[in-house]
């Protein structure tokens, strides 16, 4: 039998009422939260537990949307991009379009203008936009460089298409990165040998493109510009279409 010890007294009147207090009351609460902490995790558990959704047997599990691998050089597009969402899905329509890798389309725009629809040459060559367009091709397409200055870019993407699939019908189907770019640079040089020049010292048009001379021997070839291509996107370069 379990000792007891007092509580201070209650007045009752004129009478003092003793009540039992067992001595191992602590560890008596120490179980009582022990078992309310369980029961709250339990009840948390089979909430969160309600709340999810299984799929049926056989059925394939979703993939959360933003879970998959952003488009290639997406992430260097947010400072110009204002719906980036609709910007990678027209990049993927235009490649598709043109049984291009995406990736391609990602690569050349970059090395033109950082994704920036507004972007001007700066060794006044007179090109703007996301493939530099220049006056005289602007004009192909019916549209001015002022104009295409002013637009998104996801509306110069509907030019970057036009383009793009005239120089296609023209010159051949591009079958590599290079090719692509040289749809923007020089459509003439698709298909040609890698020592094909497409500029050369002391013309004007090697000074605006001197930076693509690799080997810096004062001529701008394919070999120069597929050396360039793969050095700065070696993701995109050796991508397939």
């Amino acid at each position: 039998m379990s000792r007891m010890r007092p509580y201070p007294p209650v007045e009752r009147g004129k009478k003092y009422l003793m009540l039992p207090l067992p001595e191992n009351l602590p560890g008596t609460f120490r179980r009582i939260a022990l078992v309310m902490v369980i029961i709250v995790a339990s009840n948390m558990f089979t909430h969160w537990l309600a709340g999810r959704e299984f799929p049926i047997e056989g059925e394939d599990i979703p993939v959360p949307v933003n879970q998959t691998s952003s488009l290639y050089l997406i992430d260097k597009a947010g400072m110009y991009i204002e719906e980036p969402d609709l910007f990678e899905r027209k990049v993927k329509d235009i490649a598709r379009m043109l049984e291009i890798a995406p990736e391609w389309l990602m690569a050349v725009m970059y090395a033109e203008s950082k994704f920036d629809p507004s972007v001007l040459n700066y060794k006044g060559s007179g090109a703007v936009g996301l493939i530099q367009f220049m006056p005289a091709t602007a004009m192909e397409m019916d549209v001015s460089v002022e104009r295409l200055k002013r637009m998104s870019a996801n509306q110069q993407l509907e030019y970057v298409y036009l383009y793009l699939e005239t120089v296609r019908s023209r010159y051949g189907q591009f079958s590599s990165l290079t090719d692509l770019y040289l749809a923007i640079l020089f459509p003439k040089a698709i298909g040609q040998d890698y020592c094909y020049t497409l500029y050369a010292k002391p013309s004007v048009s090697y000074q605006q493109n001197s930076g693509l001379d690799e080997n810096k021997d004062g001529r701008v070839t394919i070999s120069d510009v597929d050396r360039r291509l793969k050095r700065l996107f070696p993701t995109a370069y050796m991508t397939e279409s």
